[in-house]
């Protein structure tokens, strides 16, 4: 055979396996990550991304991925919907790119997964994959070893009227997550936020459940710990929470999941609504740990 035709044929091949791995990299769609909550200027900012996103740079090297440069530090403690607003803004001007045509993924971690879950729910977005890593979907009641440093010697009455006091309401992140167990009726009528977003009011606001459901694309992927240390109860970054009596509910003994308010029970039954508990990982492990971004994020992130 001409050696010229077979250096040709060589070639072809070799070029040929260089589109269609360029091809696939580019298939990728971008990311949008966002942070949690910090009263720091250590963290709870855009940069707790640094190691992760070297991680998809080393696995995915063509894919966009951007940690939102929002509410950093000590701006994490601002209100919710004070921050679902600013983020809103520049996902605006982000979306623009063609390169989100046709949807994104998000990971989110703790606040953050709160937050971007409020913005699919009131806004709507063309989302493949969500990624909650250790997200406050339910709310707190306490926070875990941080509580002695944060409020000293405060019972759980008292802690409790201080978050439900109107000051903090409008001014503190947390506030907007905390959730008593124990007095249902007064986390309905006292927290501004979370009661509001999931859908617990007497009166619905039926485009969140419309938008969680039609933005969500691929799964809903919430990653969750009983080791994480940070978020008590652990398991409302799996949806559940204490009932009244403080014990540890699973997401469909909760009233969110059984009425359906805002769409997890669909997406449940669409098989879009995976919940992965996964034992020895602390809060912050999840943005810094390079066995849980292989095993867990990489796969949902590569497609």
């Amino acid at each position: 055979m001409n050696k010229l035709f077979i250096t040709f044929i060589l070639s072809t091949l070799l070029l040929s396996v260089v589109c269609i791995v360029k091809s696939q990299s580019a298939a990728y769609k971008p990311i949008l990550l966002m942070h949690g909550f910090a009263i720091s200027e250590d963290c709870g900012a855009n940069t707790d991304w640094d190691t992760m996103l070297q991680y998809i740079k080393n696995n995915n090297p063509d894919q966009i991925a951007i940690a939102l440069d929002v509410d950093n530090h000590l701006k994490s403690t601002k209100p919710m919907f004070t921050q679902i607003n600013d983020i809103y803004l520049l996902m605006t001007s982000i979306l623009e790119n063609s390169s989100f045509a046709n949807g994104f993924h998000i990971i989110a971690h703790s606040q953050g997964a709160l937050l971007m879950r409020s913005l699919v729910e009131m806004y709507g977005f063309k989302v493949d994959n969500f990624i909650s890593l250790a997200g406050v979907h339910n709310g707190v009641y306490g926070v875990g070893f941080t509580n002695d440093y944060w409020f000293g010697n405060f019972t759980d009455k008292e802690l409790t009227d201080l978050m439900y006091s109107s000051s903090m309401q409008k001014e503190f992140s947390v506030a907007n997550w905390w959730n008593d167990p124990k007095d249902n009726d007064r986390y309905i009528k006292e927290n501004f936020f979370l009661p509001a977003l999931n859908q617990e009011l007497s009166e619905l606001t039926p485009e969140f459940k419309a938008n969680f459901i039609g933005s969500i694309g691929g799964s809903f992927n919430a990653f969750g710990s009983p080791d994480d240390e940070v978020v008590d109860p652990w398991i409302s970054e799996l949806f559940g929470y204490y009932n009244e009596n403080m014990v540890m509910i699973p997401i469909n003994e909760t009233y969110s999941y059984q009425q359906d308010s805002y769409g997890l029970k669909t997406l449940d039954n669409q098989g879009k609504l995976k919940l992965t508990q996964v034992d020895g990982v602390k809060h912050a492990d999840w943005l810094r740990r390079e066995d849980l971004f292989n095993q867990y994020i990489l796969p949902l992130i590569s497609k």
